[in-house]
């Protein structure tokens, strides 16, 4: 609850961020993002990801690799193509991973300050760790608010409706500009549904997000990661550039 009410006053804070970031705003966007992550795993297992992505005009693709000291390992390629106009964003990704993955998502927005969010992914269900820590077969479903300053407020579930289940990860996400070109973003989720150990989970994982600049960093708190017995804590960082 407190996560929430939180939440709800950054969402209806005055902007106050438009006139401080108008000068940046001047400048050309950064083409290239780059972040490194690692994961620390409850049961003493320890994950590294580097992850690079590249932005053209309407396209972005991405390079990674994750790391696990268990043995595990794997390396990915994406690409998504960007559409905007006033009412309508669609944005169709795909991806490839090592072990033989191959996945497929849409993500779409219809409205401008009001706006609903549909998408939906789909894999050919080989072996994959999810760093999305959503299901990777889904539908989603949801809503927002974005005001002329880009301060975004968003409800929406990821269910999926593949594998029968029954995970669902209700998102609320708030993010929010601050004076001198800071950013804060917080993702609070509701994770409920069955594990792959056949575990019943109901859980709630937090993750905030400060950007200042090209600089971002990440921190985040799962007590269920990817719907396992397992807490992970999560920390980010890196630049665009």
């Amino acid at each position: 609850m407190r996560l929430l009410m939180f939440a709800l006053v950054l969402a209806s804070t005055a902007t106050g961020a438009a006139a401080d970031d108008a000068e940046s705003e001047k400048s050309p966007a950064p083409s290239n993002k780059l972040t490194l992550a690692y994961y620390a795993f409850s049961s003493g297992t320890r994950g590294m990801d580097v992850n690079l992505r590249h932005t053209f005009k309407r396209m972005t693709a991405w390079v990674g690799t994750y790391h696990e000291d268990d043995g595990f390992n794997q390396t990915r390629v994406g690409w998504e193509y960007d559409y905007r106009n006033r009412w309508l964003t669609i944005v169709p990704s795909v991806q490839a991973a090592t072990h033989d993955f191959l996945g497929a998502t849409i993500y779409a927005e219809a409205g401008v300050s009001f706006f609903a969010i549909g998408g939906m992914g789909r894999t050919n269900l080989n072996p994959y760790w999810n760093l999305g820590f959503d299901p990777n077969d889904y539908i989603q479903f949801g809503a927002g608010y974005r005001d002329a300053s880009g301060n975004t407020i968003s409800a929406y579930a990821i269910h999926d409706d593949r594998l029968d289940t029954g995970q669902t990860n209700t998102h609320l996400t708030v993010r929010r500009y601050l004076p001198h070109e800071w950013r804060l973003t917080v993702d609070t989720v509701y994770q409920q549904g069955r594990g792959d150990e056949d575990i019943e989970v109901k859980s709630l994982a937090v993750s905030v997000d400060v950007d200042w600049r090209r600089w971002f960093v990440r921190v985040a708190e799962d007590p269920n990661v990817n719907y396992t017995p397992d807490r992970q804590l999560r920390f980010a960082g890196g630049l665009r550039f």
